[in-house]
């Protein structure tokens, strides 16, 4: 059969069916927008002693600003983009997997804005870590598409380097435009999270398979 079909992922059509829901409740008027930034990860509210004041709160704000939204236009295209690359990754690496580079995504990128950006005052807003984490699994584990040559022959850590400095060539300059605030959370953390992705998509890919 001809077209585009993807890998069956029970997992990930549930991860997928959560962010939608929570979208729909911030997006459409229930109130539930009022508190959400309440729960966002900011660098200096960790650094300000969050984790001692409310330590589950802080704790969990990197993996629960994923779920927060981004608008509709946003949220619709990180929810296509978390069902297809989630899909590929749920079937190499299998539902726990796919979810702990998912989680991984997450705190990868606040962790790389608590080193580069401590100060930063902007939220968490959105899943972009915690997809560039799967993109990068992804591009680890099935190489780059044929369609994008970026360094064809070349091995896949430089490609996905090479893919990563045109990305961020493409993005620089809006985040610019954006005002400085705009810098942690439009570069430094989402590269957070394709180097967690990156790290860890084969030794997950191992541990899957360590019996076999």
């Amino acid at each position: 059969m001809n077209g585009f079909h993807l890998p069956r992922g029970r997992v990930t059509d549930a991860l997928v069916a959560f962010a939608l829901f929570v979208a729909l409740l911030l997006i459409l008027p229930t109130g539930a927008a009022g508190w959400a930034g309440y729960f966002a990860f900011l660098p200096a509210d960790i650094l300000g002693g969050a984790l001692q004041e409310t330590p589950v709160r802080a704790a969990l704000s990197p993996l629960v600003s994923q779920f927060l939204s981004v608008g509709v236009l946003g949220t619709a295209l990180n929810l296509v983009f978390l069902l297809i690359v989630g899909r590929y990754l749920e079937k190499a690496l299998g539902g726990a997997g796919m979810l702990a580079l998912f989680v991984a995504g997450a705190y990868g990128g606040a962790l790389a804005r608590l080193l580069l950006t401590p100060g930063s005052l902007v939220p968490t807003i959105g899943c972009e870590s915690a997809i560039l984490a799967m993109i990068g699994g992804y591009l680890m584990l099935y190489g780059l598409p044929r369609a994008v040559p970026v360094m064809p022959g070349r091995p896949r850590l430089h490609q996905i380097a090479a893919v990563a400095a045109i990305w961020t060539a493409f993005q620089l300059p809006f985040v610019l435009l954006s005002g400085a605030g705009a810098l942690s959370v439009g570069l430094v953390e989402p590269l957070g999270g394709l180097i967690a992705g990156v790290a860890l998509a084969r030794p997950l890919l191992l541990w899957r398979y360590r019996k076999a």
